[in-house]
């Protein structure tokens, strides 16, 4: 079996913790925001992505702010001139919640979590199967003796 198709399960196993990394990170940062945010009524003034737009507005100190925030996919298509409230983490790096889509994210987020799960497991496995018959085979081509 030649190295590149030996390669394919750990790489897959890599993209799937890599993946369960990034959507494990927005629910805590989310929850946090949640928690601990500032609230504040924002409007949407851009599509960034599939699920992102960028808002706008004013924050506690009297600055105006924007920031991209993740969205569910119908917001993201039809919320542009929406205005929304939201919270936000003062700081260099807002990242706001829109208290409309959180619920909405929570669930894109569990769904992604239990996927990078299930193909994290599943590649763990076929890793180990690919080990196992790699030392099986190493042995069966010693010479007897």
């Amino acid at each position: 079996m030649s190295s590149w198709r030996l390669a394919g399960a750990p790489l897959l196993l890599i993209i799937s913790l890599y993946g369960l990394y990034g959507h494990e990170m927005e629910r805590q940062h989310r929850n946090d925001v949640l928690a601990r945010g500032v609230e504040a009524t924002a409007r949407v003034v851009e599509r960034t992505g599939v699920e992102s737009v960028i808002v706008r507005w004013t924050d506690a100190g009297g600055h105006e702010r924007s920031a991209e925030s993740w969205v569910g996919k119908p917001f993201a298509r039809q919320g542009v001139g929406a205005n929304v409230t939201i919270k936000y983490l003062p700081g260099d790096d807002p990242e706001p919640v829109i208290l409309s889509e959180a619920t909405e994210r929570e669930r894109v987020n569990e769904w992604w979590i239990r996927a990078d799960l299930g193909v994290a497991t599943a590649m763990t496995l076929v890793c180990v199967l690919i080990g196992i018959f790699m030392v099986m085979g190493a042995r069966s081509r010693r010479p007897a003796g």
